[in-house]
């Protein structure tokens, strides 16, 4: 049974396998724009979650080139050699796969038996720092059946920069048979830190607080921004993409492995997909053990139709079985596109 939501490194859902009730709970960080007052005034300054009023401008048809970016930083040394610029990349694709609105609902499964839903969402903007940033929810339900063996209604959003494509802040609230957590993470790139913050209660433990500061590499990803960055970037069978990864106040690298195209039975119909094999790197119930692989549509939206993720327990498998396509971000005035199974309420 899931004991925790988990996106792979690559960007999947895993969920942890356990059994038992709950007893206790604690304070939940609260699931709002605002941080809990508690936090150091610098962090709840610098992580503040407002609606965006920025106002979205064309792509860009080129990048700024390394020669360009390395002029400004000399030009920048010679107005003030104290001062150094730091420069947020641009990495939007000409056409963007991320649309406000889209909402991706998977059937998961364990050893062939239905264990729940989970619901992918991507809300309306918000800025961060003065940035304009992606809001991406996330919420996994274990079904009737498998609830009467073990309960799970899990939380996890993220934010995720617009323009340079990478995560500014991460949260998780599990609420669960076995446990209870709260766990916020807010990476500051320019300063190359992460502030973690978790609060943990399982069933037959002590309530357990970690604070601490870690350093990370400029422009990582979280745990959920990790699936969608890698559906912004070219993927070339044959070639695999590093993604730098935070996640609990620890840093890797993650490599994914564009492996083969092939074609798949989705709720877009019979379309051509490609199939990315990721590294994965987690520990225990999670550990590898065996071939994990995730399944995007080849074309402009690279939307992640399928999971399939072999750990010590067993394989877990998720299938988009809904979907709502949403907004075009850049086509504002536009009315969303429908889909073959919308998303309806419960």
């Amino acid at each position: 049974m899931f004991s925790r939501i988990r996106l792979c490194t690559g960007a999947f859902i895993l969920m942890s396998l356990s059994v038992a009730c709950v007893s206790g709970s604690i304070r939940h960080i609260s699931f709002t724009n605002e941080l809990p007052t508690d936090l150091p005034k610098e962090l709840q300054a610098r992580f503040e979650v407002n609606d965006s009023t920025l106002p979205l401008k064309p792509l860009a048809s080129k990048q700024i080139s390394k020669k360009k970016v390395k002029n400004r930083k000399k030009k920048s040394e010679k107005r003030d050699a104290l001062v150094k610029t730091f420069i947020y990349p641009h990495r939007r694709p000409a056409k963007d796969p991320i649309w406000i609105g889209e909402k991706l609902v998977y059937s998961i499964s364990y050893f062939g038996m239905a264990a729940g839903d989970f619901l992918l969402e991507v809300m309306p903007f918000k800025a961060i720092g003065g940035r304009k940033v992606y809001h991406f929810k996330g919420n996994a339900i274990s079904s009737a059946v498998f609830s009467v063996f073990y309960r799970l209604n899990d939380v996890v959003e993220s934010y995720f920069d617009f323009d340079g494509a990478f995560s500014h802040r991460f949260h998780i609230v599990l609420d669960e048979s076995k446990q209870s957590r709260d766990a916020l993470e807010l990476n500051d790139s320019e300063k190359q830190q992460t502030f973690y913050w978790n609060r943990w209660h399982p069933k037959d433990g002590q309530f357990a607080e970690t604070k601490l500061f870690a350093p990370i590499a400029s422009f990582s990803q979280d745990s959920l921004s990790a699936l969608y960055y890698i559906r912004t970037v070219d993927l070339p069978t044959g070639t695999s993409v590093t993604i730098p990864i935070v996640s609990e106040g620890k840093t890797w690298e993650a490599i994914c492995n564009v492996v083969r195209r092939e074609m798949k039975d989705t709720p877009l119909g019979r379309v051509q997909t490609i199939v990315i094999q990721p590294d994965t790197k987690f520990e225990g119930v999670l550990k590898k053990n065996g071939e994990s692989l995730l399944w995007l549509t080849d074309d402009d939206r690279h939307i992640p139709v399928r999971l399939e993720a072999k750990v010590k327990i067993g394989t877990v498998v998720a299938s988009l079985k809904k979907i709502e396509l949403g907004i075009n971000p850049m086509a504002v005035s536009a009315e969303p596109e429908s889909s073959i199974q919308p998303v309806s309420p419960e």
